[in-house]
């Protein structure tokens, strides 16, 4: 049954007290275009998001599950078969399909309500549907919130191959890998006797492409099991980052060693088979489809073994190569986060992690009942200490494949330290506070920090921060995670100073750089958009790593004092390089406000972003890639992707934005609301009690749909 949707403009609060009748479900829109999602039943609680999804962002979602179905060939030609090979191999979507029935009803229910809604938006809506698309099976919107748990395990398999087997393709980015780490994130959290309201506060800021599957849609659910608001990947049901009356979380990217590459010897007379141990294992093999736009059809069979998909066989040498991950073949992480919808405070966040449905990622949360914690999080398999796991390993051995993995409660902890605050910008656990409250270095068990930078410029100095006495006002920690400090400036400005006073006199070139030198010298560090020294920083910076945006603390940490002449030289002939590359981004002008370059297109509307960027990294933060100095292409395409403030109080408050804001149709009143804030460093409350959503403008669809028997 197609859904008849009931528009009123304007609700105004006396409507928020109407119920909805089981059959139904309503949805607010509030003025920046989040939905507020009410329904009486579950189904209808998936069904209203469902319906408002596919209106904001229909295609973005489709493209996702065609993604994770491996069938992007039907959308973009033969050039997609590697990556559609990848998720063949990887078998989400089948996982899901093959456990939808098992999973607890709740789930089931938001899930059958999701792809119902969906599909009934598609049918009512069919001049919007590529010409490609078919309607959705309920467990595909649950595959593909699996997906982003892969992205980083595959690049690490890709590495540990080591030449053993030709690298598979991975979900791209299109932000340059080259000179971007795609996925980062800020996030802390504090306790009561560091707020002035005196109640826990968390905050989140995933740092994500814009684009493809990596972008964040904000939503805000009520049912009668479960309320949350958050921010969801585009076409999965429930948010990943989110909050709710008891609790919020967010997660930052973290290094665990969750992946294994394995090389497996065939049978000399049968290559269909392997050795393990004594056995002479059967290949599981399946014959797969890439279909093509103009109807052609390609097939080949895919193969797996008991440690994971077989990504290469080298018959002349005789052996294959299989990647394991620890969460091949995983399909209640929806069950997991089920579990953190309805929990009440931290000890059942725990209870629901524990069941080590991510592979990957640290958990930064708090409870209304003022407890904060930080996690190392991860599914890490249980490996003696005796094998390197870095390199490819003998897949001929049983001994070297894992069944049992490290307990949640053994993973790197600091909760409720008496600093009053937790927090991370993938840096490793041990400099989480900066006090005796971290675990030590080495303290984990093997395998569960395996990687990372022990710091990162953000984190030295969000735990400044954060460190300084006294307790944090609502406006002082909205603030805070909205820095657009460049953060390496002032350091630098210490460092520049010293040497341009010793060394400056003897430079050759001092003359071409003078005016540069001085420009960097007399700003603050700010985003100012009217300034051109954010913009000549930014690429001196950049010529200062060697073309790299990574930054680095060591660099920070430099005491000016120490710094030689060569040293000096080289800070200098750096703004040579710099001014050539601004030469040659714009030719005429000596200074380049920072606001002509360094902004977020939209809706046919240029939105200069007042934040910094990498290697002149902000907490808050948009970034472009210097690597293509063309000024009609510079656009930000990755950074902060959902900012937001969640404060544990009674009634529950937020304030939020995301870069990209709920749709980009042209046609919908909310088009840009959320550009225009956050290219401000700015955020909006987040309506969550019926009396804060009477605050606000709001427009309602109220939706009827068939329960399913």
């Amino acid at each position: 049954m197609i859904s008849k949707a009931l528009i009123a403009i304007a609700v105004i609060s006396a409507a928020l007290s109407n119920q909805t009748e089981e059959g139904q479900v309503r949805v607010l829109r509030d003025p920046w275009g989040v939905p507020h999602v009410l329904s009486e039943t579950d189904y209808g609680v998936g069904y209203g998001y469902g319906w408002a999804l596919a209106e904001d962002r229909l295609e973005e979602a489709l493209n996702g599950y065609w993604t994770v179905l491996g069938r992007r060939t039907e959308v973009d030609g033969e050039e997609a078969m590697d990556i559609d090979r990848t998720f063949k191999l990887l078998r989400l979507t089948q996982d899901a399909e093959r456990a939808f029935d098992k999973l607890p009803k709740l789930v089931r229910d938001v899930a059958e309500g999701y792809a119902a809604g969906f599909n009934d938006y598609m049918a009512a809506h069919p001049e919007e549907v590529p010409g490609w698309a078919e309607p959705i099976h309920p467990a595909w919107p649950l595959a593909l919130g699996r997906m982003i748990d892969y992205w980083i395990p595959l690049r690490n398999a890709n590495s540990q191959a080591r030449g053993l087997a030709p690298k598979i393709a991975i979900p791209s980015t299109g932000t340059g890998p080259e000179h971007y780490n795609s996925v980062g994130s800020n996030g802390w959290a504090l306790a009561p006797s560091r707020t002035e309201t005196g109640t826990a506060m968390v905050a989140a800021d995933p740092h994500l492409p814009w684009k493809h599957e990596f972008r964040l849609h904000e939503v805000h659910l009520r049912g009668p099991s479960f309320e949350v608001a958050g921010a969801a990947f585009i076409g999965v049901p429930l948010p990943a980052f989110g909050r709710t009356k008891h609790v919020a979380w967010t997660w930052t990217s973290n290094s665990p060693d969750h992946t294994d590459v394995y090389k497996l010897k065939l049978v000399e007379d049968d290559p269909s088979k392997y050795y393990f141990g004594r056995k002479k294992l059967e290949f599981e093999t399946q014959e797969v489809s890439y279909k093509l736009p103009d109807g052609a059809v390609f097939k080949e069979v895919l193969q797996w073994s008991v440690h994971g998909p077989v990504t290469h066989v080298n018959l002349e040498e005789g052996y294959a190569v299989a990647y394991w991950f620890s969460c091949f073949g995983l399909a209640e992480g929806p069950v997991q986060y089920a579990e953190m919808l309805r929990a009440k405070d931290l000890g059942d966040i725990e209870d629901a992690m524990s069941n080590l449905q991510f592979a990957h990622f640290n958990l930064i949360a708090a409870d209304s009942s003022g407890d904060i914690e930080f996690v190392y999080a991860g599914r890490v398999p249980k490996r003696p200490k005796s094998v390197d796991a870095k390199k490819p390993l003998d897949g001929s051995d049983p001994k070297l494949l894992w069944d049992d993995f490290i307990p949640f409660k053994k993973l790197p902890t600091v909760k409720n330290p008496k600093v009053g605050f937790v927090q991370n910008c993938n840096n490793r656990p041990e400099v989480t506070t900066g006090t005796k409250a971290d675990p030590k270095p080495d303290s984990a068990p093997p395998g569960v920090v395996a990687g990372g930078r022990t710091e990162t410029v953000r984190s030295w100095y969000l735990r400044q921060k954060l460190s300084k006495e006294g307790k944090f006002t609502r406006e002082e920690a909205i603030a805070l995670l909205t820095d657009g400090t460049m953060i390496p400036h002032g350091p630098l400005k210490e460092q520049l100073q010293h040497v341009w006073n010793t060394f400056g006199a003897d430079y050759g070139a001092r003359e071409k750089i003078t005016s540069d030198v001085e420009l960097v010298l007399g700003w603050d560090g700010s985003p100012d958009l009217k300034s051109g020294a954010p913009t000549i920083f930014l690429l001196w910076l950049f010529e200062l790593n060697g073309g790299s945006a990574k930054a680095d603390v060591s660099l920070l940490e430099r005491s000016p004092s120490e710094l030689s002449k060569d040293d000096a030289f080289a800070m200098f002939d750096a703004f040579k390089g710099a001014r050539k590359r601004l030469r040659e981004l714009i030719p005429f002008p000596p200074q380049v406000p920072w606001g002509l370059v360094h902004v977020l297109r939209k809706g046919g509307k240029v939105f200069p972003v007042a934040t910094g960027m990498y290697p002149g990294i902000s907490l808050m933060n948009a970034n472009l890639d210097l690597a293509k100095p063309d000024i009609m292409n510079l656009t930000c395409r990755i950074g902060s992707a959902y900012v937001a403030l969640h404060e544990l109080s009674d009634p529950p408050m937020s304030w939020t934005v995301t870069p990209i804001g709920q749709t980009d149709r042209e046609d919908l009143p909310y088009l840009t609301a959320c550009t225009e804030l956050f290219a401000k460093r700015e955020l909006k409350p987040l309506p969550i009690t019926d009396e804060q959503l009477a605050e606000v403008e709001t427009s309602e669809t109220v939706l009827e749909f068939e329960l399913p028997d």
